[in-house]
């Protein structure tokens, strides 16, 4: 259902996601690295899952070309996501709002280390994440409500964020707000009927 309200919504008026890339070459070394020996020692079947002294959930996995590690702190709405080559160095790490956007800069790292790209997917919004937030409790709108979901989208058309709340559980209808992704003005705002299970 989200994947389906997300290309519906974005699709209203933008279509290409794109963010401010740095590809040059970074000479910096990073010293992150992904404990194989541990996760080995506690993993169930690819997974591993704890919770630190500090209260933040890690999930750690292994596919077939890397490792994730994803940890997420119970009083944040966001999550820390790195990917590691197998021989356990770091590959790539980002900020998300989970399976939705990505937030902040993306670094990329070669196979030694070395930080070789930095992508800002932050750089096209004026009207930025924490002003997001703002705008939901304002509006005082249920993010753990059923439907609750946040996207955003960029093209040569300009920038948005489209928010999508449970309005009416009577009435089964989804609210559905656009704003502008500079200028936080509201493009549009209607209703939608929940979608059919089918």
């Amino acid at each position: 259902m989200k994947k389906i309200y997300m290309y519906m919504l974005i699709s209203i008026l933008f279509t290409n996601c794109k963010a401010q890339e740095t590809n040059k070459q970074i000479n910096k070394q990073t010293m992150k690295t992904f404990d194989i020996k541990n996760f080995n020692k506690n993993r169930n079947g690819n997974e591993y899952t704890f919770v630190t002294e500090n209260g933040v959930k890690v999930t750690q996995y292994e596919w077939e070309d890397e490792y994730e590690d994803v940890r997420k702190n119970k009083n944040s709405y966001i999550e820390q996501y790195k990917s590691f080559y197998k021989n356990g160095k770091i590959k790539m790490e980002v900020k998300r709002f989970p399976n939705n956007f990505l937030v902040g800069v993306m670094k990329e790292y070669d196979e030694q280390g070395n930080l070789i790209k930095e992508t800002d997917y932050d750089a096209p919004y004026k009207f930025t994440w924490e002003d997001i937030l703002a705008f939901i409790e304002k509006r005082n709108i249920d993010m753990n409500a059923y439907g609750f979901y946040i996207s955003r989208g960029t093209s040569e058309k300009g920038t948005a964020w489209s928010i999508t709340y449970n309005k009416s559980e009577k009435d089964m209808l989804l609210g559905v707000i656009i704003i502008d992704g500079m200028t936080g003005k509201i493009i549009k705002e209607f209703d939608e009927e929940y979608p059919s299970e089918e």
